[in-house]
């Protein structure tokens, strides 16, 4: 394999790793805001902040 495409689908990997770290930090870090606003938690559609996203279960 050439060294350029062994380096972009490390490239790619990596971007993809980096954007699901970031998207699961961003998710952890709202739902800690909607437990420790009263004001944000009202407006979470009555939704259980505790209750964690049915991942797989469709």
């Amino acid at each position: 394999m050439s060294e350029t495409i062994i380096f972009t689908v490390g490239l790619i990997v990596f971007a993809i790793t980096v954007y699901g770290t970031v998207l699961a930090g961003g998710i952890a870090m709202t739902r800690i805001e909607i437990e420790q606003n009263k004001n944000v938690r009202g407006k979470a559609d009555g939704e259980d902040p505790e209750k964690r996203f049915p991942l797989g279960e469709y």
